[in-house]
């Protein structure tokens, strides 16, 4: 196999940053959507997923995003993205779904996602 996807979760406060980093495509996205799942689970307050790390990201992966973004939003839980790389956030550019998810530098900043006043700058 090519380069993989590594997964990683961890707790800040009430949020749950989940890590991906390597390829995400239809070929990994069952793993990325087992990782996003289990941090769902811990019923965080945000779910934070850290593209830092993506060196690709395909229709598969983005579709993986979406489904847990609608998940997370049907238990009112916020879906955040953390410093996507430079491919990532060019796809999500261009599929016109950057809008969907806020965007933080950094895992610190993305778990003080609901502590911000609505129309706070980030």
């Amino acid at each position: 196999m090519s380069s993989e996807l590594k997964t990683s979760t961890r707790r800040i406060g009430r949020a749950v940053v989940c890590v991906l980093a390597g390829d995400l495509h239809q070929g990994t996205a069952d793993q990325a959507q087992h990782a996003l799942d289990a941090a769902l689970a811990e019923l965080p307050d945000v779910l934070a997923v850290d593209l830092s790390g993506i060196e690709l990201l395909a229709s598969g992966g983005l579709n993986t995003l979406l489904r847990a973004r609608t998940a997370a939003a049907d238990r009112t839980v916020p879906t955040v993205l953390v410093a996507p790389s430079t491919g990532a956030r060019r796809v999500l550019e261009l599929t016109d779904t950057a809008e969907l998810f806020p965007v933080y530098a950094t895992a610190e900043e993305a778990a003080r996602h609901r502590e911000e006043p609505p129309g706070a700058g980030r």
